[in-house]
């Protein structure tokens, strides 16, 4: 009975000791590695700020006008060239039962389109009639979660009012993996400055433009993958959206002598197992100091998981 008994327990710390582990648990990552997302909550990271404004239109009393907007009335029609100018002579005309740019003679006018200009600012009612003694107040809300939700060991941004999130701990060199839904807009700032593009670029062809008086195919700096707004991608790697893509990402920091830049930050990025950034310098990677990882929250629904980063020596 004894034997029996001690082999129960044995059995029994056994169990507890080998009991599987998450992947979010460190002895799971390789050598070097630490994770930035525990799967579970936000634990080390910071929103942008937990508390924002809204606007809100009140009557005289300070009581919320239910349908209230603002509206520009009394504004003039104006017919415009392609370029915004006023066409002197230019007027609405009717062809086919549409409005029309046409000129003198009733000539339609190629480019040109109907604008509204001028007018005063108002608050109307929901059928439209001004409220003269309407105002527009701003208040300040809570926003504890600043838009974000940790489920199912995804973190979810874009839900409600969302804010920027920013790890608590900054890096100077280092190597990163995110993993990402990109169902919609949203980055990853390398030291919470350089964005590395999120978003649905499933459908993004490349477009010819002509370069030295040759005709190359380029990708838009904007498109998911992007050094946003300065390097695009040398390749679109996206996915669908439901499916999950990966970023791993290559980051050396600019260097400097007595607080002066000697070079620049360099980026590498693998999507989604191809290299579409080939150490690029940054136009304008000149910050000496460290920096945090920070997600983009403040735009639409992207989902992450699995984010990790191996610092430099």
């Amino acid at each position: 009975m004894r034997l029996a008994t001690m082999c129960g327990v044995l059995v029994l710390l056994g169990a507890l000791t080998t009991s599987p582990a998450t992947s979010q648990d460190k002895e799971k990552l390789p050598e070097g590695w630490i994770s930035l997302f525990n799967g579970k909550d936000t634990t080390g990271w910071k929103l942008k700020s937990d508390k924002y404004m809204i606007n809100k239109l009140v009557d005289a009393s300070g009581a919320v006008i239910p349908g209230a907007k603002e509206t520009k009335l009394d504004q003039k029609t104006e017919i415009q060239d392609a370029k915004g100018k006023p066409i002197a002579g230019a007027k609405v005309g009717k062809i086919d039962g549409k409005d029309v740019a046409v000129d003198a003679d009733g000539s339609p006018i190629k480019g040109a389109k109907i604008a509204k200009v001028g007018g005063r600012s108002a608050i109307v009612d929901a059928k439209g009639k001004e409220l003269p003694d309407a105002k527009k107040v701003q208040e300040t809300v809570s926003n504890p979660t600043g838009g974000w939700k940790v489920e199912n060991g995804e973190l979810t941004c874009g839900l409600g009012k969302g804010v920027d999130l920013f790890t608590e701990q900054k890096f100077q060199d280092f190597d990163l993996h995110v993993e990402f839904l990109g169902t919609s807009n949203s980055g990853v700032y390398l030291q919470g400055r350089y964005e590395i593009q999120i978003d649905n670029s499933f459908s993004v062809k490349p477009k010819f433009e002509d370069v030295n008086g040759k005709k190359v195919e380029t990708l838009p700096k904007t498109m998911c993958g992007a050094l946003y707004g300065q390097i695009a991608p040398s390749k679109n790697m996206a996915r669908k959206p439901t499916e999950w893509q990966t970023f791993d990402v290559t980051f050396t920091a600019p260097k400097g002598d007595k607080g002066k830049t000697t070079s620049k930050a360099r980026i590498t990025l693998v999507w989604n197992g191809e290299k579409v950034l080939d150490n690029v310098e940054v136009p304008n990677g000149t910050a000496l100091d460290p920096g945090p990882i920070l997600l983009q929250g403040d735009h639409g629904k992207v989902t992450f998981r699995n984010i990790r980063i191996k610092p430099g020596k």
